[in-house]
Formats: C-alpha cells, structure tokens, sequence
C-alpha cells in the first residue's frame, strides 16, 4: 500500500512495500511517487494522477494497459494498482494498492507458449486433427483435415462433428461420443469395425481414429486423430488378390507337385498336383514330416534328412528317385528341393517339386510294342500316332532334364512374391505407416504373379499333347523363350550363351511348341558335346538370318569336341546315339518336325572347335510375297 497526496508526495508505505520496490518505509515517505514508476512512462504519471484527482472515485489504474513498478535496484516488475481516494484532514489523498503479478504474468506466458507449441504439434501432425467439445461442436481443425475433408477452417469450426460423418453411420455417433466421455480414457475409435469419413464433395473414405482427452479451461475436449487408410486399404486388397491369384496359379498344376516345407521338414502347403500324384488330400498330409513319401529303404539310409542338408548348403538338390504314394504304390520321380531365404539369409523353408516320370519309361514301351504290333493298312496312321506321341514323350522328357531351370525360373517369382509380401506388412506395420512404399511392393508382388503365371503355362503347352497348330511365327522370338528355360543347365556346364538374332525377319508358317522343341534338342546337345571341355571357353551361339532362297536360316553353333566322320551320315536316323544313356530320337524328331513343315535341317563342324546345326524353314506366304 502506497498512500500519495494531491502533489505525488508519498506521505505513508506499508511494510510489504518495502520487499516489493526494495526501499526503507523511511526512503520511500516524503519522495515523489514518480521514483517508483519506469522512466518512460514517468512523464505522464502527474497528468494521469491530475485526471484521477478531478472525479476521484475507485477504480483500477491502467485499464487495457500493461503497468510496471520501479525497483531500487533499477529493474522493473508487472504490477496491477487499484486506486481509492481518502479524505484526511490535509485533504484528499489517493491509497494504492499495488499487486506483484510476475508469477502471474509468468505463468499466463508459460500458457501462451504451452498453446502455441500445442497449436504447432497439431498443424505440424502427419493426419488430420480435429477437436470437438462434448456437445460434439468442433472447436479447432489443423491444415491436413481441411486437406482431407474438403472444407475450409471456417466451414468447420462451430459445426457439429456428425457433418464428416457418413449418413448411414450418422444417428449412432452421440450416443458413442456419450460414451466416451464417461470415460475419456486415450483409445481407437470403432475397434474391430470399419469407419468412415464423408467429404465436402459427398465422397467417403476409409479412416482410422485415434481419440484423446484433452483437459481446457471450457472443459473436456476430444482430440481426434484421423488417418485416411485408402492406400493402406488398397495395398491390403491388392496383396490379397496377389496372394488368391498365387495360390490360383500354383493349385492350378497339375502335372507338377509343388508345395512347402518348413527347415524341419514338415510339410505346410500342398496344391493338386501333389494330390493327384501322391494320392493325399491337403488335411491328411499339412502338418506331417515329408519323409513319408520316401520308401522305407531311403528312410532307414535317412535319405529325406540328406536331400535338406543338401538343397540348404547348395540352395538346390535333384534327385531321380522311387516315391510312394498313400496307397503304397510306388513311382518314379524326378525331384527338386529349393532352398528359401529371407532378406538376411536366414533359411526359412524349402519349395519342393516333384514330377511322376514313370510316363517316360511306359511311354517309351508303349511305343515299341506299337511299331511290333502294326499292320501294314494302319501302318502309317499308327507310326503319325506313335511319332507324335514320342514327339510329346521327347518333350516331357526334356521338361524333367531341365527341371532345375524351370524350378530356378518358377522360384525367382515366387521368392519375390514372398519377399515383397513381408516388405509390404513392414511398411504398413512401421509407424507412420509408408503406404508408398507399401504400394509399390504390392506392384512387384502382382507383376512376379504374373511372370510365375506365364512361365507355368509355357511349360503346360510344352507337356500337352496337343494337335499340331501352324501360325505365323517371329522365329526371334520363338528362340527368346526357350532360353530361360535352358538358362540353369548353361550355368550348371560353365557354358556362356551368345545370341546373335537378325532384326525384323519375315515370319514364317510353324507350330511354336514343336519349333521351340527342337531349339531346345539342339542347345542341349551343344551343351553336352562341350562337357568334356576343359582347356577352352564352352560357348553356345545362336544365330537367325534370312537366307538367299527366302528362307530363315537358324544356326546353334557350339564349342565341344565336334563329329566324328563315321557318325556324321546317321545323326538324325532313328534309334542313332553316341549318348551311354541316350535313346537315339532326340535329332531324329527333329528332322521330322523341320521336314513336316517343308524345312530341312543338317549338321557340320566348325572350322574351329565345335560343331554347327542348322535348319531352314520357308517364309509364310504372306510375308514371302
């Protein structure tokens, strides 16, 4: 309390006054108020004491303006001054009540800054935020929910919450918003349930809520946290599409069984072909140690446990073998056990594939009893038959002599698939969800579906039996897709490929699948003659041109030991082999199938090492015109 008279003399202080402006009451009596009031706003002080004095009541001094009071020391300190006059016997004297507001002042700063960085954290947050009062009227929105929701600030703030919410959703949502205030307790909105938000435009979209209570001088608030998921939903759907066309295309063999096995051995997929050649349905065998399809002498020799131990230190084993089926039959079987791993390494499982070969060996004795039994009038009709049938037997054949390399090629895809499958949940689990990256992982999980889908299918045309169909062909491209199929014996003999193709060849009159059967006998012969190869290169070449006569000329050129003289007159006759385990039809159906479609085929060795095929087939008509 400092009591002042009519000239601004202070004539009383009371004991408090003392600490606060840090004068002695004896300093402080008989000086002008003027000392304890900041330089620059002591100027006015007498005009504004002047003014008091002229309707001197009570009232607050510096109404709307910041006050300060002068220390001894020189610093200064907010002060709120209430002014009452005083009538005395000296006349009338003005008493100040002066109240230190530093604390106060500090802590409404500390308030100010705590709502500005409160404010910054909100408009700075990666989703949208949008608070609402338990009447359920939004009270503030960031920048990203007017991005989200299409309104502007000023179109929502005042409005009730329900007018982001779908209609059919609508009447539900204050009796939740009830619920949750009596018990605001930080949590997800709607778990288990799909939500919703409505755009300005009409337009949903799919979203996840996180709610929080917030505590303000107006009372509870809600914090909503709102996540527009339509990416996150997009991925998700399209890794499951990925997953059934998966699954559609490996059940969707059945020549072939493929399935999963975990690093013990225990068997956890199953598709139809492993159904239709073994004999067991997927519940009976999901769940059981693979080594069941062995036969008791390969279980007592502890076969099964070698072929893992194998296929997990050289990422692959092959073996032709006895299996057994559920009914204890036995077959023979051309089998591949491919190891999995995930991107550090770690061993995770094997895909196996297993081929019934058995039709090999009773195809070939089927034939022979055929060419005894024919009679002269159904004599060619029954060799057509029986050549076709070996054509399709030749083929099969050379299906199980490259089932490691379609095994390789089937993997690679499959392998991706997995891999981009576990890259997307990562994404999608990591916090900030990365939905483009998530996206672009299911691209890569859809396009190596479809490269494993388009390879399955080459091979099934390959194995088929079926009629001959002749179609204008680009012979370039022909060559192209029998080279992944050959790619893993080439890199299992150490032999370097080369193409060498002519660009833009006329087209010619050709069955593809008998086409592709022999440049595939070709390349495999060119890469057996250079396995006894060892001081040299072991290179394949394969050459297209157009040949003088209007003809396309293909040439598979190796780098082995060549052809002896005696041999080279009965090459490509029926039954010819110079192979210890070979049957001598492989060239001879080649010949055949060049000759059928008006082409012819020969043989030469090189002028270095090695030696040279070549077959040459007439332009399509169109295209020789």
């Amino acid at each position: 309390m400092v009591m002042i008279d009519r000239t601004g003399k202070i004539v009383m202080a009371n004991a408090q006054a003392e600490p606060v402006f840090g004068y002695s009451r004896a300093e402080l009596v008989g000086q002008p108020v003027e000392m304890l009031v900041p330089e620059r706003f002591r100027g006015h002080h007498p005009e504004l004491r002047k003014t008091f004095l002229a309707d001197p009541r009570p009232r607050r001094m510096g109404a709307g303006r910041d006050l300060f009071g002068l220390k001894k020391d020189g610093s200064e300190f907010p002060v709120e001054i209430g002014l009452n006059p005083i009538e005395t016997d000296e006349g009338t004297m003005v008493l100040s009540a002066i109240v230190d507001i530093t604390e106060r002042k500090a802590t409404e700063l500390a308030l100010r800054e705590s709502e500005r960085r409160f404010r910054l954290v909100v408009e700075a947050a990666p989703n949208s935020i949008v608070m609402i009062d338990r009447a359920g009227t939004i009270v503030m929105v960031n920048t990203r929910a007017e991005r989200a929701f299409g309104y502007s600030r000023a179109e929502l703030v005042g409005q009730p919450v329900e007018m982001l919410v779908p209609e059919r959703f609508r009447s539900r949502h204050p009796e939740l918003r009830k619920t949750f205030f009596a018990d605001p307790e930080p949590r997800p909105m709607g778990a288990g349930r799909d939500l919703y938000g409505l755009k300005k435009d009409g337009s949903e979209f799919p979203i996840e809520i996180g709610l929080v209570p917030i505590e303000t001088e107006e009372g509870t608030m809600v914090l909503s946290a709102i996540v527009d998921i339509t990416a996150r939903k997009a991925a998700e759907l399209a890794l499951r599409e990925s997953e059934r066309r998966y699954t559609v295309m490996v059940d969707g063999v059945t020549d072939y069984a493929i399935y999963m096995i975990d690093p013990n051995g225990i068997v956890t997929n199953w598709n139809r072909g492993a159904q239709r050649i073994k004999g067991y349905r997927t519940e009976e065998i999901v769940g059981r140690h693979f080594s069941c399809f062995y036969t008791e002498e390969d279980r007592t020799a502890n076969v099964p446990q070698q072929s893992l131990e194998i296929a997990a230190r050289d990422g692959r084993y092959e073996a032709d073998a006895s299996r057994v089926r559920k009914d204890g039959s036995r077959f023979l079987a051309n089998v591949v056990i491919d190891a999995l791993r995930d991107d550090e390494g770690q061993l995770i499982g094997f895909a196996k594939i297993t081929r019934d070969v058995s039709e090999r060996v009773r195809a070939a004795r089927e034939l022979e009893e055929a060419r005894i039994g024919l009679v002269r009038s159904r004599a060619e009709e029954a060799l057509r038959r029986a050549e076709a049938e070996l054509a399709r037997v030749a083929r099969v054949t050379t299906l199980g002599e490259l089932t490691a390399s379609i095994a390789h090629e089937v993997n690679q895809p499959l392998a991706g698939v997995m891999n981009s499958a576990n890259a997307c949940l990562n994404w999608l689990a990591s916090g900030p969800p990365n939905i483009e990256k998530a996206r672009k992982s299911a691209d890569r999980i859809i396009k190596d579906s479809e490269r494993a889908s388009e390879i399955i299918r080459r091979i099934r045309v390959l194995a088929t039996n079926a009629r001959i169909q002749k179609a204008p062909l680009d012979v370039n491209i022909v060559i192209n897709e029998v080279i992944p199929l050959v790619q893993q014996e080439l890199i299992g003999d150490r032999v370097s490929l080369r193409t060498e193709l002519t660009p833009a060849l006329p087209l010619i009159l050709a069955d593809r699948v008998q086409l592709q059967q022999v440049i595939i006998n070709l390349v495999m012969n060119g890469i057996e003659a250079m396995q006894p190869v060892t001081d040299q290169p072991r290179e394949l070449v394969i050459r297209s041109q157009l040949e003088e006569a209007r003809q396309v000329l293909v040439t598979v050129e190796d780098s082995g030991v060549g052809i002896s003289t005696e041999d080279m007159d009965r090459l490509f006759d029926a039954f010819f082999t110079t192979k210890s385990s070979g049957v001598g039809m492989g060239l001879a159906i080649c010949r055949s199938i060049i000759e059928a479609h008006g082409g012819r085929i020969s043989a030469a060795n090189n002028t270095g090492p090695g030696a040279s095929f070549r077959f040459s087939l007439p332009l399509h008509q169109a295209d020789a015109s």
